[in-house]
């Protein structure tokens, strides 16, 4: 069973809630907070830095820019420094929610570029992925040890991180795209490989032309034309790091006939395989 837990920066709680500028990117405290009874948690003014929740488990009604919302298990929400934040438990349901306060001149920055805006609130699903790096969070602050700040930053980062591309994720289909990331790892494990589109696709449990479709919207090109650009810039790291031959090249990235693998290079790159060593 969770329990309360609660980690700070600093020794007194009371010092906890300031901006930093000094350091790029600082944790004041982190926690998980459980909550088996009725609660309201209320401040006005806000806090002086982030405040950001990650909801695992039961319901809590937030009120938004004075707007009543029930946030569900599996998702998140981000508060910015002096933002007023209310919250209350819905039902009578226990509630558990991951949470840290930060600071910092990258601060900012960050939460720009994983584009999550004030009070915006998070559809993540339950993920084992942020659970845990809060958890290697709490350990970093019993530990304490070299890079300690450094540490809870950069895994501070990853979970900004992960929270985007999971929110991302319920806009397009999370488990399609997750079946053509295991297509893609099996292509770069395997280019120098016959490779047939139509098998990847039933590996991954797709019709022909969905696996087609979704495969483009995620990588830019169709998997015929990845898997070559793939064996051709393999083709070209090999040229100038190894004396294999043209046709001993070729065969290492897949294409047993040395004139087609030729005929392929010269139209990716402008030129024939041996002009492109002569010119290296």
């Amino acid at each position: 069973m969770n329990q309360d837990q609660s980690y700070y920066l600093p020794l007194e709680i009371e010092e906890s809630n300031v901006c930093r500028n000094d350091l790029n990117l600082v944790i004041n405290c982190v926690g998980l907070c459980v909550l088996p009874q009725k609660f309201t948690n209320k401040t006005i003014l806000g806090r002086e830095d982030y405040y950001l929740q990650y909801l695992c488990k039961g319901e809590m009604d937030v009120w938004i820019e004075g707007e009543l919302t029930t946030m569900q298990s599996g998702q998140a929400i981000l508060y910015y420094p002096k933002t007023c934040y209310h919250y209350t438990m819905h039902g009578s349901g226990e509630v558990q929610y991951y949470w840290v306060h930060f600071t910092g001149y990258e601060a900012k920055k960050l939460v720009d570029e994983v584009n999550i805006q004030n009070q915006m609130v998070l559809n993540i699903g339950s993920s084992v992925a942020i659970t845990l790096l809060f958890e290697q969070i709490f350990k970093e602050f019993i530990i304490r040890d070299h890079c300690f700040e450094m540490s809870i930053a950069a895994k501070l980062t990853t979970v900004f991180v992960e929270l985007s591309r999971r929110d991302v994720a319920e806009d397009v289909n999370y488990i399609t795209n997750s079946r053509i990331h295991h297509a893609l790892s099996h292509i770069h494990k395997n280019y120098n490989q016959p490779l047939v589109i139509k098998e990847l696709a039933q590996e991954v449990h797709l019709s022909n032309s969905r696996f087609r479709t979704v495969f483009k919207n995620l990588t830019g090109l169709s998997p015929m034309e990845y898997l070559t650009t793939l064996r051709i810039n393999h083709a070209r790291q090999l040229m100038p790091l190894t004396a294999l031959s043209i046709c001993e090249i070729a065969s290492r990235v897949g294409y047993d006939d040395q004139l087609y693998f030729s005929r392929i290079f010269k139209k990716k790159t402008g030129v024939t395989p041996r002009d492109y060593r002569k010119n290296l």
